[in-house]
């Protein structure tokens, strides 16, 4: 049974760099929160809310960030590895030497 693999080295290089731009903006989440203070929000209980949501959150963010970092720096790395071995099994059929 024979099955073509089709991958679009483009779009590995696309999605690793979207992905870490995401990691990037929610690194900067942190600073947005620190913006709304009491007198912002205007309400005693709804800031305390949103301070509780913001300190909980902070631990499952940083856990976000890492992985979506790691899956775009992979979907790059991905992009450039598959790039390479088509340039290469290029070269190979058509008689090019490494260079």
């Amino acid at each position: 049974m024979s099955e073509k693999l089709k991958v679009s080295t483009d779009d590995l290089h696309s999605a690793g760099t979207g992905l870490r731009t995401v990691a990037t903006e929610l690194e900067g989440l942190d600073k947005l929160m620190d913006a709304y203070d009491l007198r912002t929000v205007g309400h005693q209980k709804l800031h305390e809310r949103l301070q509780d949501f913001s300190d909980g959150w902070d631990d499952n963010r940083k856990k976000m960030i890492e992985e979506i970092q790691g899956l775009g720096t992979l979907a790059h790395e991905a992009g450039k590895a598959y790039k390479q071995i088509d340039t290469e099994l290029y070269n190979a059929l058509v008689g090019k030497e490494k260079k």
